[in-house]
This record gives C-alpha cells, sequence and structure tokens, in this order.
C-alpha cells in the first residue's frame, strides 16, 4: 500500500503536467497548436539574420531613446512620416531555415506562425518634446487564449495537490528537456507549498541565476549576465484597492523569489480571506536598484495602476504609470534633470499592454509602449549610460544569449508536444 501511495503521489504531477498540455490542443488546430505557438517564440526570440537598412536603423534608435532629435529628420531612418511625426515598419519570418528582420514600409500584419509586424512612431509634441509609441504582434498559431489560462488552472490545481518534497521531481518529469537546458541558467533553489486552515496553498518558488552555467557556449553572454544581473535588487508587489496583497516578488544576489497564495486554480490574496478572485484592477509597486558602469542608479516607488482582459477571445494586461519614483542617480544628475524624469508621468504617463488575442488572422501575441521624452543634455548623458550598455550587449553577447533562449524554447516545444501526445 506505501508503495502504491508513493507512485499515486509520483505520477500525480506528471497527470497534471499532461492534462496541461491537452488544454493547449482545444480548438482547431489540435495537437499542432502548442508546437506551433511554442516554435513562433522560438523563431522570434532566437538568433535573428538582420537586413543591413535594420541594422542601421538599430544604432540610430539606440542614440535617439532619450535625444529624438538626433534623428527625427533624418530621412533614411523612417518610412512614412508627416507633420510632426515619423514611422518605420519592420516585419520578420523565417526563411530559408533562419529568421530575418527587415525594414518594409506599410509593412503587413503578420498571419502565418512566426511572423512578426513593428511599428515604431515618433511624434514631436513641441521644443525638445517628443512621445514614442511602439506596436508590434506576433503571430502564434490556433492556440487560443483561453487554452492558455485553462492551462495555468491547471498548473495551480496540480500544485494544490502536490507535496513540497515532490515538487522538484515533478517538474524535472513534466518537463524533463527544459529543466535540463534551463536549468544551466535559472536553477530551481526552491519551490515550497504549504497549506493553510482556509484551504489555500502558500507559494514559494526560488529562482537563481546562474551565469556560470553556460559559460562554456557562451561566455560573452555569461559575462554579460553576472556584470547587470549580479548588482540588481528588486522588491515588487501586486495589491488592490482594498490593500490586500495577491503575490510579491524580491531580487538580490541573482536569487529570484516569487511568493503567492492560491486555491481551486486561482490566485488569492497572500492574507485574510482565500475567497476572493483577482479583480479587474490592481496597483503594482516596487523598488529597484542596479549598476552601470561605475554608477549605481534605481528608482524607489515605482507605481503602476493594472488592468487586465479576461474575455474568451483575449488575456491581456495594461500598466499606466503616471507617478514620477524617487530616483537614485549619481551626485547631482537628480536634481538637475528633476523636470525631465518627471515628464513621461504626467498626463496619460507611459504605457505598457501585453496580450494574447484570438483574429481572423489566428492567434497574436500583441505589445503597446508609449512614453514621452523631454531632452536636455544631461537626459542625453543619462541616456547614453544605457544606450552603451545595449551596445555591449549587442557586440558579442546578443548571438550567444539568443541561441541559448531558442535551445530552450525548443526544449519547451519537445516536452509540451510530448505530453500533448500523451494518453
Amino acid at each position: 500500500m506505501r508503495r502504491a501511495a508513493l507512485a499515486a503521489w509520483l505520477l500525480l504531477p506528471l497527470a497534471s503536467c499532461r492534462s496541461a498540455a491537452h488544454e493547449l490542443t482545444a480548438g482547431p488546430g489540435g495537437r499542432d497548436a502548442p508546437r506551433a505557438f511554442v516554435e513562433a517564440l522560438a523563431d522570434r526570440f532566437g538568433p535573428i539574420d538582420r537586413d543591413p537598412a535594420y541594422d542601421a536603423l538599430r544604432r540610430k534608435l539606440n542614440r535617439m531613446s532619450f535625444a529624438p532629435s538626433r534623428g527625427f529628420d533624418d530621412p533614411a531612418a523612417w518610412t512614412a512620416k508627416g507633420p510632426g511625426w515619423r514611422e518605420v515598419d519592420l516585419v520578420g519570418r523565417g526563411a530559408g531555415g533562419a529568421y530575418r528582420i527587415g525594414v518594409r514600409a506599410a509593412a503587413p500584419r503578420p498571419s502565418s506562425p512566426g511572423s512578426y509586424w513593428n511599428r515604431i512612431r515618433l511624434q514631436r509634441l513641441g521644443a525638445g518634446r517628443y512621445e514614442w509609441t511602439v506596436s508590434e504582434e506576433l503571430a502564434v498559431g490556433p492556440v487560443a487564449p483561453s487554452a492558455l489560462a485553462l492551462a495555468l488552472d491547471v498548473v495551480f490545481r496540480a500544485a494544490e495537490r502536490m507535496e513540497s518534497r515532490d515538487s522538484r521531481s515533478a517538474v524535472a518529469a513534466g518537463f524533463p528537456r527544459t529543466a535540463s537546458t534551463l536549468g544551466l541558467l535559472l536553477r530551481l533553489d526552491t519551490l515550497a507549498l504549504e497549506r493553510d486552515a482556509r484551504g489555500s496553498t502558500y507559494v514559494r518558488l526560488g529562482v537563481r541565476v546562474t551565469p556560470a552555467g553556460i559559460k562554456d557556449f557562451a561566455p560573452r553572454g555569461a559575462a554579460y549576465i553576472e556584470k547587470y544581473a549580479g548588482p540588481l535588487t528588486l522588491q515588487g508587489a501586486l495589491v488592490d484597492a482594498q490593500g490586500a496583497t495577491w503575490w510579491t516578488i524580491e531580487a538580490a544576489d541573482r536569487l529570484w523569489t516569487l511568493r503567492l497564495r492560491i486555491r481551486d486554480g486561482s490566485l488569492v490574496p497572500l492574507a485574510g480571506a482565500s475567497d476572493r478572485r483577482l479583480p479587474a484592477r490592481l496597483r503594482a509597486v516596487g523598488d529597484i536598484s542596479t549598476r552601470m558602469g561605475r554608477f549605481g542608479v534605481g528608482a524607489k516607488g515605482v507605481t503602476a495602476d493594472v488592468s487586465l482582459t479576461r474575455t474568451g477571445d483575449e488575456k491581456g494586461i495594461s500598466a499606466r504609470l503616471r507617478r514620477e519614483p524617487d530616483w537614485k542617480l549619481p551626485f547631482l544628475v537628480e536634481t538637475l534633470l528633476d523636470s525631465p524624469l518627471a515628464y513621461p508621468f504626467e498626463d496619460a504617463g507611459t504605457q505598457v499592454d501585453w496580450a494574447v488575442r484570438a483574429t481572423d488572422r489566428g492567434t497574436i501575441l500583441t505589445g503597446l509602449y508609449r512614453t514621452r521624452v523631454r531632452e536636455t543634455w544631461l537626459l542625453r548623458w543619462l541616456g547614453g549610460l544605457m544606450g552603451n550598455a545595449i551596445d555591449e550587449f549587442r557586440a558579442g553577447a546578443e548571438q550567444e544569449v539568443d541561441r541559448y533562449l531558442r535551445d530552450c524554447l525548443l526544449a519547451l516545444r519537445d516536452d509540451v508536444t510530448a505530453l500533448a501526445a500523451a494518453p
């Protein structure tokens, strides 16, 4: 009886992984849907063959991020323009065994899995004032947004039935290829499950970033991650209008820790009653700091108003940042930059939207980013710090990291495909 019970506990997580994979097969795409979904991600976020025009544009956009006037009137940077605005379109698709992104005027929206569309718009609002708007879409095939949500529910329900001592083996059993490949860089440090008297389960997930694990095949990528991820510290939480906290996240010494609480396959508040469900409007708050070169930089009291979309055809999150945080910047810089750094948070503020949406072109992952810039020479200097970090990444680490990310996603594809095919 003991052996039978132990076998049942070990098989339960694997059966739950299979159930989650089966949810992804719902709809006209069937068993091919999850495979197409992950392959689209692997193609887009793996190594990219960039057209020369796009390579040149990337360098210009990097210099223009905090100083748009540097390229606003550059005719080679844009595919469309009008009074006070400029636009450039990008397209991406797999071809000849490689994934290519290039500049194209009036680019078509994506439809085949893995095809990509990106529009960058720069509008001049006044003297030294600009607004960036970036829209992007990635076609991911026939997997339904509702199926993705149901798969997550299945994973949560599995966690509620699992014991902490079995959690690591469950991950390895359900996703052996992913655990082996991704585990080189992201080591599962903690996966603790604790039940309470209200019938809910507390989850503490700790993942440690280990750049040394990819050093043999991605030395420049490992060095870059070590340099910039090592000093990063973060404290964040998601709260609602009643003051309840729904999850927290912390990062320090390369250890990222997520805390949440679940019941009946859904998130519930970390404390108090467990019969509430996640509301559609919340607030994300947090502090973040790191080092860039010789300087410590960061922000305290970062606040975003968050809205959730949870319809059958769309699952999405929208964040609006309308409050200037307390900046941590090099000596005297914050005082001199006060007005320019407040500008992105005025009026409509800075916007970040992500969604997965069912359309007549199939399921599309969408992103929308909008922010304002007020130019000063000091803001150009601050932008230069960030630009240098981006240039450093692109100089050698980018290709290695992209190749590794593709390997991780292809491992996930194979695991999900195997689970979906299993009875």
